[in-house]
């Protein structure tokens, strides 16, 4: 279940930092976002190799695109921690656990009953982040477009190509 939240921001260059920890994923968003463009991206495999990217960052990034479970410290967490450091940028959150928590008793979400997107688009709003959407795996090109559509990146061709 997609969901956009708030509306495109405008036209800009874009710098993205993709914090999941799963490799064949993240592999698989820069080929997506190359192909309509977006060739500013970095890439993190946890949390907290998420931090240190961002903080180190020069132009820090503009996009963020995070995952809920990971290990580490999960993105609930990654994202407080962005909202400690008055993050500025569009984030989209993604997760394969929105009404199935996995097996992992550490997840702060683990015994959680409900749609785990929603709850985590809400807390990170309260938090003063700009939430522009929310996914759920499988990522898909169609959803790798909308994500970059609600952050202001339009790609004329993008419609026409199927992956």
């Amino acid at each position: 279940m997609e969901h956009a939240v708030s509306t495109p921001a405008a036209p800009r260059a874009l710098h993205v930092l993709l914090v999941d920890d799963d490799v064949f994923l993240l592999e698989l968003m820069v080929e997506l976002l190359a192909s309509i463009g977006v060739t500013s991206v970095q890439v993190a495999h946890s949390g907290l190799e998420g931090l240190a990217s961002y903080r180190k960052s020069k132009p820090p990034p503009n996009v963020v695109v995070c995952d809920l479970c990971m290990p580490q410290i999960d993105g609930m967490e990654f994202l407080r921690q962005l909202a400690k450091e008055r993050a500025q940028a569009d984030i989209v959150i993604v997760s394969g656990h929105n009404r199935t928590p996995p097996n992992d008793p550490n997840w702060e979400l683990a015994t959680y009953d409900g749609p785990v997107l929603h709850l985590a688009e809400k807390m990170a709003r309260l938090q003063g982040l700009r939430v522009r959407g929310t996914f759920e795996k499988p990522i898909t090109r169609d959803k790798v477009l909308a994500m970059m559509q609600l952050v202001g990146h339009h790609h004329a061709a993008a419609s026409t190509t199927n992956c």
